[in-house]
């Protein structure tokens, strides 16, 4: 089992070509409505959205480009970069990842959106005048 997961040149039958790019493309689809998304609730002072998915839709495309350079060295057949241990690996991240996304904005996201909803807003005219910290 194992000389059949870590191959280093596990030969050209491979029947997933067009389900890992369709993958790639929805993860590509899915960053473009999410900016979008992101963009949206900005516009509408959402800063715990803000906060928490800021850099979600660059790092699907970024997924998305690693998961089609996994499909072409493996349609390549390039070994070292085409063993079926890397794919698997890259799926369980991908797993992870997507997972990862859903849980914070289903448990962390309705929590940080509550808290700072509860802060008590500062209504005095002379705080906005006042310097802020600096930003960096």
């Amino acid at each position: 089992m194992f000389s059949y997961i870590f191959n280093s040149l596990p030969g050209p039958t491979f029947s997933y070509y067009y389900e890992l790019v369709i993958l790639a493309g929805l993860l590509i689809l899915g960053s473009f409505f999410l900016k979008n998304y992101y963009k949206k609730r900005v516009q509408e002072r959402d800063f715990a959205f803000k906060k928490l998915y800021k850099k979600a839709p660059n790092r699907m495309i970024y997924l998305a480009i690693g998961l089609l350079f996994l499909v072409l060295v493996r349609y390549e057949n390039i070994p070292y970069f085409s063993m079926r241990f890397l794919l698997y690996l890259y799926m369980l991240a991908l797993v992870a990842y997507l997972g990862y996304q859903a849980y914070k904005y289903f448990k962390t996201y309705p929590i940080q959106r509550d808290k700072l909803e509860s802060k008590p807003k500062v209504e005095n005219v002379k705080m906005k005048y006042l310097p802020n910290k600096r930003r960096r």
